[in-house]
C-alpha cells in the first residue's frame, strides 16, 4: 500500500514514519520535497505574497514530484508498502493556507494545477496535530525554521484544507495525546484497516493500482 504521512513541520511526521515502517513490508519511505530536492537551496521562498507566485512555486514542487512518484514505483513494482513523508495534498493546504494569510484565494488554480499531473497517491493519508504551542517550542529547536511553518494561523488553515484533500481516505491523529507507542498502535490500527482487502492478512508481494490525482 501507500501510506501519506502529513502534517505542519515539527508535528513528528517523520518519527512516526519510522516507527510505522517496521510494521510494514519492506517499505520505501520517500522523503519530503525538501530532502527529495536535487538541490534545496533553490526552492522557493515559503510564503508568497500574490497567487500567481504560489502558483508558480507550486509547479516548481511538481517537479519534485516527479523524482518521489519514481520512487514510488520502483518500490511498488518491488512489491514493497511506501511511506511517504508529505504528499501532494502538502503543496495544497499550504497554498489554501498562505492564501488565507496574505488576502488571496488560488485553490482551484493550484487544484488543476497538481490533477494535471501524474502524481503519487496514497491508500490513506494519516494527518498528524499538534498543539501550537507545543509546534512553537520544537520549532525553536530547529535552526533556521521559517516562523511561518509553526505560525498558529499557517497550522488552522493548513490542517482546514487536509478536512477534504485529494486522497481518498484521510485520518487525523493529535501527536501530542499520550506516547509514540500509542500514537503508533493508533496509526497502525487505521492502516490495517485501509490495506487493500487482498494483502491485510500479510502483505504480498505483487503490483499495485497507483492511484493518480483526479
Amino acid at each position: 500500500m501507500i501510506l501519506g504521512i502529513e502534517g505542519v513541520s515539527c508535528v513528528g511526521k517523520t518519527t512516526l514514519a519510522a516507527r510505522l515502517a517496521t510494521h510494514l513490508n519492506r517499505p520505501a519511505i520517500v522523503p519530503c520535497y525538501y530532502h527529495a530536492s536535487p538541490d534545496p537551496t533553490r526552492l522557493p521562498a515559503p510564503e508568497p505574497f500574490t497567487a500567481d507566485h504560489q502558483l508558480a512555486n507550486i509547479a516548481q514542487f511538481l517537479d519534485i514530484e516527479d523524482l518521489r512518484l519514481a520512487r514510488t514505483r520502483q518500490a511498488l513494482a518491488e512489491g514493497r508498502d511506501v511511506i511517504l513523508d508529505r504528499t501532494v495534498d502538502t503543496l495544497l493546504a499550504h497554498a489554501h493556507a498562505v492564501g488565507r494569510m496574505n488576502g488571496f484565494d488560488c485553490d482551484d488554480q493550484a487544484r488543476s494545477l497538481v490533477t494535471s499531473r501524474p502524481v503519487a497517491m496514497p491508500d490513506l493519508t494519516i494527518v498528524l496535530t499538534a498543539d501550537p504551542d507545543v509546534l512553537a517550542r520544537r520549532a525553536r529547536l530547529r535552526k533556521g525554521m521559517p516562523t511561518l511553518f509553526y505560525d498558529r494561523h499557517f497550522s488552522e488553515h493548513f490542517n482546514a484544507y487536509l478536512v477534504h484533500p485529494l486522497a481518498p481516505a484521510v485520518v487525523l491523529l493529535d501527536a501530542t495525546s499520550g506516547s509514540l507507542d500509542d500514537l503508533t498502535t493508533r496509526a497502525l490500527d487505521h492502516v490495517q484497516r485501509h490495506r487493500p482487502a487482498q494483502h491485510r492478512t500479510s502483505p504480498a508481494l505483487g503490483t499495485h493500482p497507483l492511484k493518480e490525482a483526479s
